[in-house]
Formats: C-alpha cells, sequence, structure tokens
C-alpha cells in the first residue's frame, strides 16, 4: 500500500473530530474521513480539555481553520494582559489597529519587567493574532451605525432558523442588561445645597441588571443584579432572595457572570418552563444576546439543547427586544415605587432629614423593588416588544405606549406637591423625566485602565476583600424571631382588615405566612434543646 502522506488537522479540524467522536462516530470512519491514523486521532483525544478551553477563548473561529498548533507566545504572561485588553477595548466599541497593539505589547512588557527584549514588529503581530484568531478588520465592522440591510438579512435567518428547529415563542428568549442608580432623587428634591447628586455617589450606588423573557411574553427569568460587593451587610442573615445577585469589580457584567448566569440560571428556569407546558423534555430553546465582544462565543454557551444567537453587531438598536422599552419600563417601575415611598417616608419623618432617609435605603431593598417592578410588566408589553425581529407574533396593536410613563409622571409630580416638608421643592415633569433617564448614560461594561488590566489577575480577589468598605453607612438590620413575627403578622392582618382597598384574597395571603410561621415555631419548640 502507498504511504500515507503526513497530515497536520487544523485546531478547527481538531474541534470538530471531537464533536464527531463524542457523537458516535468511530476511529476507523474517522481517520478515512480526515485522512489521519488512528494514533493520530486518539492523540487528539487526549488533548480534548485543552483543546476545548484554546477554542473557546479565541477571537475568531475563521482564524481556527488555518491555525494548526496551540503554541504559546515567548510570555504568556504578556500574551494574556494583551488578549485581555483587546477584548475589552473591543466591548468598549474601539477600533483596534495593529499599530495600537504593538504599542500596548511594548507598554506591557515594560510595566511586567520581561527579562528579554523584543521589537513587536509585523512579524510578532502576524503570529500573535494567528495564535489568536483575531482579523482586526472585524473590529471596524463594528461600527455604531444601525446596519439596516444586515439586520433585514438576520431577521431573515431568524425565520428560517425558527423553521427548521421548530421552534415556538415559548422557547425563544433573549437577555440584555442595563445600569441602575438605585438610589437616585430627582435633583430638585433637596431644597439645601448637600450635593448628593455627584458622579462620584451616584455611580458607587449602582448595579447592572440584566432581565430575560421569551417571545410569547408567557415566562421570565429570575432576574440577575450584579453589585460592586460580594457580601453586603445589607444581605446579612437574609435567606430568600427574589433575585439571582452576582458582584464584580465595578459592579459591571462580564464574561464568566454571564456564562454562569446562562448554566445555572437560564437554562434550567427555562427548560423547566418548556417542561411545565408539556414541550419535548428535550426541545430546543434559543437565547438571543447582544453582540458584545467580552460575552463568551455562542459555541460556548451551549447546554442540554439550549443555545444562543448573537445579535449582528450593528443592529442592535432596531432588533433586540429589550431596546423595544421593556429595561425602560423595568427601571421606570421601580423609580417610580421608590420614589412613591421615599416620599411617604419624608411626609412620615418630620424629623429626618431628605438626605438621612435616603441613606435608610440600601441594597436589600433595591433587589425587591426590582424584583416587584419586574414581575408587574404584563404579558402584553413583553409580548409587542419582539414586533421587528418577529412580525408574524404580532397582532392587533394595543400594546406599549409611552403614555404609560407619562401617567407615572403626572402622579409623582402630583403627590410630591401633597406633601409639605421643609427639604422639599416642588417638583415638575420635567425634573421628573430627567431623572427616570439618570442611568441611561452609564455603561454596563467596565471601561478598565491599562493598570487595571494588569492587576485584575494579580489580585482578582480584590474587591471581595474590600467589600465591607464600599458599605459603611450600611448598617446590618437586627435579627427579628419567630415570636416577633408572628405578632407583626397579627397587627398587619388587623390594620389592613380596615381598609376596603385590600382584598380578601390579600389578607388571606398574610393568614397563611403566619399559619407557617407558627408550623415552624411549633418545630423548633420539639427540637432538644
Amino acid at each position: 500500500a502507498a504511504k500515507r502522506r503526513h497530515k497536520t488537522l487544523t485546531i478547527q479540524e481538531k474541534v470538530d473530530l471531537l464533536k464527531k467522536l463524542d457523537a458516535g462516530a468511530s476511529v476507523k470512519n474517522l481517520c478515512k474521513f480526515y485522512g489521519v491514523g488512528s494514533s493520530t486521532v486518539y492523540d487528539i483525544k487526549k488533548q480534548k480539555k485543552q483543546l476545548c478551553k484554546f477554542y473557546a477563548g479565541c477571537e475568531s473561529r475563521k482564524g481556527m481553520e488555518n491555525r494548526r498548533t496551540m503554541k504559546e507566545g515567548k510570555s504568556v504572561d504578556l500574551d494574556t494582559e494583551l488578549i485581555q485588553w483587546f477584548r475589552l477595548r473591543r466591548s468598549e466599541g474601539l477600533n483596534v489597529s495593529g499599530p495600537m497593539l504593538m504599542e500596548q505589547a511594548k507598554v506591557f512588557h515594560r510595566q511586567l519587567q520581561l527579562p528579554f527584549e523584543c521589537e513587536y514588529s509585523q512579524g510578532w503581530l502576524h503570529k500573535f493574532k494567528r495564535r489568536h484568531g483575531i482579523t482586526l478588520h472585524s473590529a471596524a465592522a463594528e461600527r455604531l451605525s444601525t446596519d439596516q440591510e444586515a439586520a433585514e438579512k438576520f431577521i431573515e435567518e431568524f425565520s428560517k432558523l425558527v423553521v427548521n428547529e421548530k421552534l415556538s415563542p415559548e422557547q425563544v428568549y433573549n437577555a440584555d442588561e442595563t445600569a441602575l442608580c438605585w438610589s437616585c432623587i430627582p435633583k430638585k428634591t433637596l431644597a439645601t445645597g448637600n450635593n448628593i447628586h455627584s458622579g462620584m455617589k451616584e455611580l458607587k450606588e449602582r448595579v447592572t441588571v440584566l432581565g430575560s423573557w421569551n417571545a410569547a411574553g408567557t415566562h421570565k427569568i429570575k432576574l440577575l443584579v450584579i453589585g460592586k460587593s460580594l457580601r453586603p451587610r445589607a444581605f446579612s442573615g437574609i435567606k430568600v432572595f427574589p433575585v439571582e445577585y452576582r458582584a464584580s469589580k465595578n459592579g459591571s457584567i462580564t464574561g464568566q457572570i454571564l456564562r454562569d448566569w446562562f448554566e445555572k440560571t437560564f437554562v434550567p428556569q427555562a427548560r423547566q418552563h418548556c417542561s411545565s407546558l408539556g414541550l419535548d423534555p428535550n426541545c430546543k430553546i434559543l437565547l438571543i444576546l447582544d453582540n458584545c465582544s467580552a460575552y463568551p462565543s455562542a459555541d460556548t454557551l451551549v447546554k442540554d439543547d439550549v443555545f444562543v444567537l448573537f445579535l449582528p453587531p450593528n443592529c442592535t438598536s432596531i432588533l433586540h427586544p429589550q431596546g423595544q422599552g421593556i429595561l425602560r419600563s423595568l427601571t421606570c417601575r421601580y423609580r417610580s415605587e421608590f420614589l412613591r415611598k421615599f416620599l411617604s417616608d419624608i411626609h412620615g419623618n418630620c424629623n429626618k432629614s431628605v438626605v438621612e432617609i435616603r441613606m435608610e435605603y440600601n441594597l436589600k431593598d433595591v433587589i425587591w423593588g426590582l424584583a416587584h417592578a419586574w414581575d408587574s410588566i404584563p404579558r402584553s408589553i413583553l409580548k409587542k416588544a419582539w414586533y421587528k425581529l418577529w412580525p408574524e407574533l404580532m397582532f392587533e396593536d394595543e400594546g406599549f405606549r409611552i403614555s404609560h410613563e407619562k401617567l407615572l409622571v403626572n402622579e409623582l409630580v402630583e403627590y410630591a406637591r401633597s406633601i409639605t416638608n421643609p427639604d422639599l421643592k416642588e417638583l415638575n415633569a420635567e425634573n421628573v423625566e430627567e431623572w427616570l433617564d439618570a442611568d441611561k448614560d452609564f455603561p454596563v461594561i467596565h471601561l478598565f485602565t491599562d493598570e487595571e488590566i494588569l492587576e485584575m489577575r494579580k489580585n482578582k480577589d480584590k474587591f471581595e476583600n474590600n467589600s465591607e468598605a464600599e458599605e459603611n453607612h450600611i448598617m446590618a438590620e437586627e435579627r427579628i424571631s419567630l415570636d416577633e413575627c408572628i405578632r407583626l403578622t397579627t397587627r398587619l392582618i388587623a390594620g389592613l382588615e380596615q381598609h376596603n382597598f385590600i382584598s380578601e384574597q390579600q389578607i388571606m395571603n398574610i393568614h397563611i405566612i403566619q399559619s407557617q410561621l407558627i408550623r415552624e415555631k411549633q418545630k423548633y419548640m420539639k427540637q432538644p434543646q
């Protein structure tokens, strides 16, 4: 027999081979298909973990079609810092060029105090790009303007995907994030000269919120809230959370947080919803995400027949369902309830200043307020947000109107004017509308400095150690005993019964909670002391 020519597979071919091997393909058939010996297949199988990790971290799948080895650069530290810098700058919308990469490599070389010399020439740049599958021209393609032609093409491809995968609106979800300055109040609320609206203060008291729901509007995934403190004092002793809470150094979403949310929250909840409807236990579920370079690749966001589709980078503003006003509705509803409670507390605490009352709010109030606001968004609004991406879903348009927001503004202004307090000024609609837009210019992805990028790996847990320092003004609440909880529910029921705007079912719900408290107390009393 003729001697077989030596053949080295590309990274892409090796990954495809592993996928076929996992799917049950025989080694013999794979050898024949790829033109390699059985020893090559087994060697690739041994490298599966390293190959998958390397493939997941590459910038371009096209680059993996040409690369054949996983050889690292001369300095692993510099390579790691530079590719992280590249991804962060791309996620910020910056068009990174070859000369920029070469100059930044020189900066990191000096800062890392590497013991060798390197010119960081075009030859070095070519090798760096090949190592990481980078195609620099793709950054220029991520222009901020809307690309109508690409949007129309995506809608056509999405429609084909829905048909081919037999996806119903129950099986198609989306997710996106927004910033929320949670303790911000209208600027003209304060009559004093205290400048509590400084940018630093408001930025410190901010979170990032990620919302996700399906195209049918029948299912909302539990909100993901990202703060700066891993263990906020406000959460001390709390065991029931209405949202998923995570933390990052700057309270922004990261690739790792998104991956964890996808695997541990989204997949189980979406699967449980589809199963509850009697759909096939293994039915496909699609999650649509904004195109962000900081996110993990679609190939790594796959689990239990749940997969991800990214919107084209130039089309987010016109296609993304979240962009049709849902996150705006969420933050408006949160703010309206926050301001109502804030004004009510001012009315009931004449001896406290506005600043003192505002400082009583903490992250625990925020997560419950957000959960309530999320729960209050009706199905009709959720469904109609898909009208540009999935026009077949639409029927008569009775839906999302800015009039709801105008109504909220007018109600809040009217309520504020009914309250007399020396620290309050009269609010007008313009003040409130400006306040509702307080978060719109805050980034949900942190703009890291070069020094921060270097520090991230050296002190990746630093934010955990400093978490308490960020919330010194927040004191943990005292632990309330079961006896006290039972007494409080009794008093609450007595108070609610005196108001005719409270329904029987609402009062019954408090009775149910009280009964559960009493049963838990009885179980505790039976335990040996």
